[in-house]
């Protein structure tokens, strides 16, 4: 029976360790596949940014570069096979017969498809671009507006941005790529759009860093250096130079964007990081070397009872190696009965989880590694008895020496389940905190509609539903994400380089509908046609502008991404229109008709069900051919705000480090109490009662779980609170806080400890000294 109990301890902990190293190593060869299906994934580039400012010595990366970049690198020919950008300025709504959706494209030239591998279902891929006007969708965006018809040919109207004909429609990309737009558009387009102001005029200077995303790809025999050569040519460029800070280029390959780092800003999109991906692998291979100190423990508590087994074998003619082999096998057999079984709660724990050839291949030779150096240690102790020994029931206990190791393993593996729990009580209560505080911005009873092309008709209409209060419409609805950042400028700029400033397009229903406080100046007027050329900015962006006070900035005359110049009608009180956990930063309201996604109606508590209907119902009437589509906006910045997901990793992951750590306690006792057997029994002869053996042979394990108390929960303290700096609104952290760990896993200890000491010393002292 104790053989079966420890087979199921061993197998049960390398489940859980192998279980959180499959759902670890998934995720690593994910993050590792991103590009790689490019069909010059090793020979291509992009190009970053570097700013050095020398007033203040700052230094920072962008992943974006100048538009006139890729022309440059075109004309070197003797290193660039390829050069292809992206300019992700067609962000908004498009049209097409009455309904009217989101749409987050990107400019593009025809070298796009050859560099990137990307392929058509249907169009050319060689003059798909090369029309002005064109543009390639992706196929869920023409399930979308054209459901089963054939898109090509047909035209998406994005309002100030333009007519655009479809002229592809683009295959399901072949595996993970760090771009993930929903269309991209001719970038023939945007000269057009600079000569009618819809584009600003120095976005195609070179001083205008943030719009661009230049790729390249370099000929056979071209390397990395040679590429880096040319690219600290063309940075010498005079435009690039200034009393304020110079500007220059470094080559990141394609395969490095993701995983990437996290100190490269302005990215296009934002996969996994390295230090990121590093820790994960950290942690899974923490716990997993935890299990397989633990497998060794008890295989070593085990031989004891095994003795006699390994002294037969010998007198029998077994050798050495022989005996060394079997263990080793025995450790294998366990090893992949613990893979199979993680197998096969993992589906149950992650529904729809892919099972790979790769993955299972690496989970394989993973396991097999594992196997072996679990098992070899205890496998050489064990083919090391000696059958004369063993066989006259010598105490084998010297054949093990002293348990330090497992001593220190057991203190790190309980300081480990400390901190895990510790940080998993602060990370709890942190956003339970900031679900309390007051963002300064109204969501209650708010209905969120994405935009459609009848808006004006729609509101007109709804304002007649008696339980409708007020409506707006904005581009991105708070407490989600912004629409974007851009740059302002007190003064018309000439080196691009402004203050960054977050921005929503929005009506002048968006202050009352949304409780905003206007400390100073007034709200946009929707009927007065100069309203686009009006902001609104918050005391954020006047404290950072330089302006004495609130009132100081009133009518003042300020310049949007180099070129947009726009005047400050009013001051609004700062508020968290990202959600408390991320800080206030710059934040300009603008009255624009053409970049409204979103239609808020605030509506009143009573009866607000029966208003639904109503709204419903009018769309119906006004739009036809679009399904009415809603939210709930309080309900869908709580659910953006969940963090039910995280705490169930977290906790898994308590868990999971709690039961290792109880096992290799369990291990600890269990070896502690098999060598003790004959002292406990004499003592209990000569008088000794159970509590007093019980604390005879608990008190060292206890003295270890308070040692690693003593560790973890200082080390925790202090990673809790580098965490919550993180976070602008932060709870405090008391003595609950930083004891819940210890007192949680002292009890565990003394259950675990307890259990078996007493079953020891309880035992019948006659039938173990009988076999001495």
């Amino acid at each position: 029976m104790r053989h079966k109990l420890f087979s199921f301890i061993n197998i049960f902990g390398l489940s859980l360790s192998l279980l959180v190293c499959l759902l670890i190593m998934s995720q690593v060869l994910e993050d590792l596949s991103y590009d790689t299906f490019s069909p010059y994934a090793h020979n291509t580039y992009r190009v970053l940014t570097n700013i050095t400012e020398l007033k203040n010595k700052k230094q920072y990366q962008l992943a974006s570069s100048p538009l006139p970049l890729k022309g440059e690198l075109q004309r070197n020919e003797q290193v660039v096979q390829y050069a292809t950008q992206l300019y992700p300025a067609l962000k908004g709504n498009a049209t097409f017969e009455g309904k009217k959706l989101p749409v987050n494209a990107a400019f593009t030239d025809a070298s796009f498809f050859k560099v990137f591998g990307f392929g058509l279902l249907s169009g050319n891929e060689d003059d798909a671009l090369a029309v002005t006007n064109g543009i390639v969708i992706s196929k869920a965006t023409a399930q979308k507006f054209f459901g089963n018809a054939n898109p090509v040919g047909k035209t998406l109207d994005f309002g100030k941005m333009g007519l655009y004909q479809v002229t592809g429609v683009l295959k399901d990309n072949p595996g993970k790529s760090h771009l993930d737009f929903d269309a991209y558009a001719s970038i023939l387009a945007t000269e057009q759009l600079r000569k009618s102001n819809v584009l600003p005029a120095l976005s195609a200077s070179w001083n205008t860093l943030n719009d661009g995303y230049t790729y390249a790809v370099v000929k056979p025999g071209i390397s990395s250096a040679a590429f880096q050569g040319l690219l600290s040519r063309i940075q010498q460029r005079p435009e690039l130079r200034s009393a304020e800070g110079s500007i220059s280029f470094t080559a990141q390959p394609l395969l490095d964007i993701v995983p990437g780092s996290d100190n490269i800003y302005n990215e296009i999109s934002r996969g996994n990081v390295w230090a990121k991906v590093l820790t994960v692998i950290g942690v899974g291979l923490i716990i997993l070397l935890a299990a397989c100190f633990n497998y060794t423990n008890l295989t070593i508590a085990r031989a004891l009872t095994r003795a006699k087994e390994v002294g037969v074998r010998k007198v029998s003619g077994a050798t050495r190696m022989q005996v060394f082999m079997q263990y080793i096998v025995e450790s294998m057999v366990i090893a992949f009965a613990a893979l199979f079984f993680a197998c096969c709660f993992i589906p149950i724990l992650q529904p729809g989880f892919h099972f790979t050839v790769q993955l299972m291949l690496f989970a394989g030779v993973f396991t097999f590694i594992t196997a072996l150096a679990a098992g070899s240690f205890p496998s050489w102790i064990l083919s090391a008895f000696k059958p004369v020994q063993v066989l006259k029931n010598v105490s084998v206990q010297k054949l093990f020496g002293n348990i330090s190791l497992q001593k220190a393993l057991m203190i790190f593996q309980f300081s480990l389940s400390i901190l895990v729990v510790m940080f998993l009580s602060v990370y709890y209560r942190q956003f339970s905190y900031l679900g309390t505080i007051d963002t300064g911005f109204t969501a209650a009873n708010i209905i969120t509609i994405p935009a459609s092309a009848n808006d004006k008709i729609f509101v007109n209409e709804i304002a007649k539903i008696s339980g409708v209060k007020m409506f707006n419409r904005q581009s991105d609805d708070f407490g989600i994400r912004g629409s974007g950042s851009l740059q302002l400028f007190l003064d018309k700029p000439v080196n691009g380089q402004g203050i960054a400033a977050d921005y929503y397009f929005a009506d002048a229903g968006t202050v009352p509908l949304h409780g905003l406080k206007l400390v100073a100046g007034s709200n946009f007027d929707n009927d007065n046609a100069a309203a686009e050329s009006a902001v609104l900015i918050n005391r954020k962006a006047v404290a950072v502008l330089g302006f004495k006070d609130a009132a100081a900035a009133i009518n003042k005359t300020v310049w949007l991404n180099d070129s947009t110049q726009v005047a400050i009608i009013g001051v609004l009180a700062d508020f968290y229109d990202k959600g408390a956990a991320r800080n206030i930063n710059p934040l300009v309201l603008r009255n624009n008709e053409a970049g409204y996604n979103y239609i808020n109606i605030l509506v009143n508590a009573a009866g607000k069900d029966k208003t639904l209907q109503e709204v419903s119902r009018v769309w119906k009437t006004v739009n036809p051919h679009a399904p009415f589509e809603y939210e709930w906006l309080d309900q869908k910045i709580a659910a953006r705000e969940n963090q039910s997901g995280t705490y169930t990793q977290m906790g898994f992951l308590a868990f999971v480090t709690i039961s290792i750590a109880a096992l290799g306690l369990l291990g600890l006792v269990i070896y502690t109490v098999e060598t003790k057997q004959k002292e406990i029994s004499i003592r209990k002869v000569i008088g000794a009662s159970v509590n007093q053996l019980m604390f005879l042979l608990s008190k060292g394990f206890v003295k270890l779980i308070v040692i690693a108390g003593l560790i973890a929960t200082p080390v925790g303290l202090i990673l809790s609170v580098l965490f919550l700096q993180n976070f602008p609104n932060r709870v405090s952290i008391g003595a609950g806080t930083v004891l819940v760990g210890f007192i949680f896993l002292l009890l565990i200890g003394l259950v675990t400890i307890l259990s078996n000491t007493y079953r020891a010393s309880s035992a019948n002292p006659v039938k173990n000294l009988r076999v001495e």
